[in-house]
């Protein structure tokens, strides 16, 4: 059995307790404000390029791609 003594505090799980945790991990990790702000616009962009590559642009709206199929009425 493990049980932690009573007077011990217990880990802090909120949102805010693990973002600042992030930007203290950033800091130590870049230096800076300036530069950890800037490896995070830099890892956004490559996000956002990626994520831009990989939505199918074939079906927007409820319509195909003009041209992508014979209409129905030519036939």
């Amino acid at each position: 059995m493990s049980a932690k003594p009573a007077n011990q505090p217990a880990e802090d799980t909120t949102l805010d307790a693990e973002v600042t945790a992030i930007v203290t991990d950033l800091l130590e990790e870049h230096g800076s404000e300036r530069a950890a702000l800037r490896a995070l616009a830099h890892d956004f962009i490559v996000l956002q390029a990626d994520a831009d590559r990989s939505v199918s642009r074939g079906y927007l709206r409820g319509l195909f791609s003009q041209d992508a199929r014979p209409d129905a009425e030519k036939e």
